[in-house]
């Protein structure tokens, strides 16, 4: 039996329902911090912030005297900004007789096709700020994975990195997806995962991780330069590098990966030095003016507790070793640990002289539903938002996989 009239209630929760299935990697990662955009009576704006925590990791010493005869180490907490900078939204107009529609059919003709359009969108925002933070970074740039052991070596970086085993997830593209069932016949596990059944693009579990074939997986573009580049000074360290071998107007873009001879990776705790080179990401577009400049790197070059990163600086003159080509563009997989990103949605406030009605669901995810006249006209329109924000909070959690 068709409902007599749909109520915003109804579509609302109906709308973040949808949005929740076409969104993998949204529903994949922490969105634990919803609930401080929860209490603002007056509603919340593009804008506001959250401060985010990031406990330090210190250094353990021997034996019996007290930080090995030093002062020890001031417990410093790092700290990122989780801000509301994404707002979105899409427009409906439907007739009184659509109205009156079943919920059921109300949602697959007319509210699924749009919901999986915002979802789609959001989505794209996020995976393109997500990748650009991650530094770890497996493949081969301009070769499409076909072996389930390039997400093995993409599962060592988060394993060396210390991430939790437990609510892993992959991102890839359906060309790759298509390369790693045809070429190597791999037969996923189906996911353990209850809660993500769900999900769109599900394939199943391999790797420890469970594997979303996504439509808006990221593609990046190297700037023009990324041969000739070197360490312009020794002894380093820190969240930019000096650097020289360039020409004016040369481009480095933000999410470039690179290395540089001799500076390796330690293990996060003991700040043992691995054996692999440690690999950087570019986290700000760069213009160069004259032949030298300054790129900023991530992670920081920090060759003591505590947060160490690396064995040793790079020595003045080393070369940048980035991937890929110049100005060529290649697609960015990604496999992360749950709490390698964070991102809350903001419970919108319905406005005066309006009706509607924000569904928050225990997920995490918000959604307004808000409908007004055009009294000029005649019209009655609703809109469908979403307001967000995303940061990365340990991005030594995720490694890339590029294509």
């Amino acid at each position: 039996m068709a409902n007599t009239t749909l109520t915003h209630q109804m579509v609302a929760r109906e709308a973040a329902k949808v949005f929740e299935e076409e969104a993998p990697f949204t529903m994949g990662i922490n969105k634990g911090r919803q609930d401080e955009f929860g209490n603002d009576v007056n509603g919340y704006k593009e804008g506001d912030t959250v401060r985010i925590k990031i406990p330090s990791v210190n250094p353990v010493y021997d034996g019996a005297v007290y930080a090995g005869g030093g002062s020890g180490n001031i417990n410093t907490e790092q700290y990122v900004n989780l801000q509301l900078s994404g707002r979105k939204h899409v427009a409906l107009e439907f007739t009184a007789k659509e109205k009156a529609l079943d919920i059921t059919d109300f949602k697959e003709r007319i509210l699924r096709p749009q919901m999986q359009t915002l979802a789609s969108v959001v989505e794209a925002d996020l995976l393109s700020q997500a990748y650009r933070s991650v530094y770890n970074q497996v493949g081969t740039a301009g070769s499409v994975p076909t072996l389930m052991k390039t997400y093995a070596q993409a599962r060592a970086k988060l394993q060396n990195s210390l991430a939790p085993s437990g609510d892993r997830s992959t991102i890839f593209s359906s060309d790759a997806n298509t390369e790693l069932v045809d070429t190597t016949r791999v037969l996923f596990n189906p996911s353990k995962t209850i809660e993500k059944q769900y999900l769109s693009g599900l394939v199943g579990n391999a790797q420890g991780s469970d594997f979303f074939e996504h439509q808006s997986v990221p593609t990046h573009t190297n700037g023009s330069k990324v041969s000739g580049v070197t360490v312009n000074g020794a002894g380093q360290t820190g969240s930019s590098l000096n650097i020289g071998g360039l020409t004016a107007a040369d481009t480095i873009k933000a999410g470039s990966v690179f290395t540089m001879p001799l500076v390796t990776a330690v293990h996060p705790l003991t700040g043992v030095a691995y054996t692999t080179l440690q690999q950087f990401t570019v986290t700000a577009d760069f213009t160069a003016v004259g032949t030298t400049g300054t790129i900023s790197i991530s992670p920081p070059i920090t060759t003591s507790a505590p947060n160490k990163t690396v064995a040793v600086s790079p020595a003045s003159s080393a070369a940048l070793t980035f991937v890929g080509a110049a100005s060529t563009s290649y697609r960015q997989n990604l496999m992360f640990s749950k709490d390698a990103f964070t991102a809350a949605f903001a419970p919108l406030p319905v406005l005066a002289s309006c009706e509607g009605y924000t569904a928050r669901l225990p997920s995490g995810i918000s959604v307004r539903v808000m409908t007004f006249g055009d009294g000029n006209n005649d019209i009655e329109r609703t809109r469908v938002d979403v307001l967000y924000g995303f940061q990365t909070v340990r991005p030594q959690w995720a490694s890339r996989i590029t294509e």
